[in-house]
This record gives structure tokens, sequence and C-alpha cells, in this order.
């Protein structure tokens, strides 16, 4: 953590207004670095994290905050601290692995049972469950294929915003596994019709 004197030079993400500055920026002798500013330049308080990013603030007080937060410096980078990243990314990548696999055993079973289907299958159902709707089994692939954005829109989402949100990364999780309960459950249904 230190006190520098720089300048914001290219907003490369977030947002910027008159006295509001927000998002990863290349910085004059810094580099890449997220920024929560009030100002382009200046002095700003700069703490590097454990993963190499470096966070820059404007304060109103620089040496006021520098010093609150020296004060709190032991509580900063504990291994405990750490041990919380590492688990977070094994959260992150279990969750990434969980619904590909899903989605891959869903996609292995439709191909499964797919020569066993009739030609024409239920495609639609009212309220009570009963077959309203009728089309030809091959539908089934464009389900697939549209189901196949979730796990690659899942995927990107949680590589790149799950280590810091957990809570995103289990609802995305959950949401994902439900949908595909509910696709194994079409299939299984159809297959029975």
């Amino acid at each position: 953590m230190l006190i520098s004197e720089t300048g914001l030079l290219v907003r490369l993400f977030g947002a910027s207004w008159p006295g509001l500055h927000w998002g990863l920026f290349n910085a004059k002798d810094v580099g890449k670095i997220w920024v929560y500013s009030t100002k382009i330049t200046g002095e700003f308080v700069v703490i590097e994290l454990i993963d190499g990013n470096k966070i820059a603030f404007s304060p109103e007080n620089t040496k006021k905050l520098y010093g609150a937060l020296n004060n709190q410096r032991k509580k900063f980078g504990t291994s405990k601290m750490a041990n919380s990243i590492y688990q977070s990314k094994r959260l992150v990548y279990l969750q990434v692995v969980s619904v590909v696999t899903a989605f891959l055993l869903c996609l292995g079973y439709l191909f499964w049972i797919y020569p066993t289907l009739p030609e024409i299958i239920p495609v639609h159902f009212d309220i009570n469950m009963i077959p309203n709707g009728w089309g030809h089994k091959s539908e089934l692939f464009l389900i697939a294929g549209i189901a196949a954005i979730f796990p690659i829109i899942n995927s990107i989402l949680v590589l790149k915003f799950g280590k810091y949100a957990k809570i995103l990364t289990t609802f995305l999780g959950i949401i994902f596994i439900s949908l595909m309960v509910l696709f194994f459950g079409i299939i299984y249904f159809t297959q029975g019709i």
C-alpha cells in the first residue's frame, strides 16, 4: 500500500463522469489499476491485492485514509484470507465443471434415447400436462442447441465474476442444474408417450 502521485490515462472498462471515475484504467507510472475516484490526477491511495491487482482511491484526505489503513494492515493478507481466496477459486471451477458435466450428461442421454423415440413427439403441453403440440423428434436437438448457450454464458460470468460473488456462482449453478432436470424430465416424459 502506498500513496502515489499519478494520472489516469485511458479507461479500459468502467465509467467516467465529472467527479466520479470507476473501473479499470491505465495510469501513468502504475499500469493497469482499478479506480474508485473523484479525480483524474493527483494523490491516490494504491493498494496491491494478493492476486496482483491494484486498487486506487482518491479520498478527500489521502494521508488520513493511508494512516487508517496502515493501522489495520495487520488484518490484511492473512493466511486465512489467502485460504479464502483459494476456496473461492475452487468453488468457481467446481461450479463450471458441474454445469458443463450436467449439460454433457443431458446431451449424452438425448443421443442415447434418440433412436428409441417415435418420429413425432409432443413439443407443447397444457397446464394439465396433456400434449397439445406435436413435432419431429429432431426438434430436441434445437432445444439442446439453445440450452448450450447457458453453460457458455454461465462459464464466462462465473470465471469473470465468480471469485468475487459467491452468491452469483451458487445462483447460476442452481438455475442451470434446475433447467437440466426440467430438460431431462421433458425428454423422459416424451419417451413414455
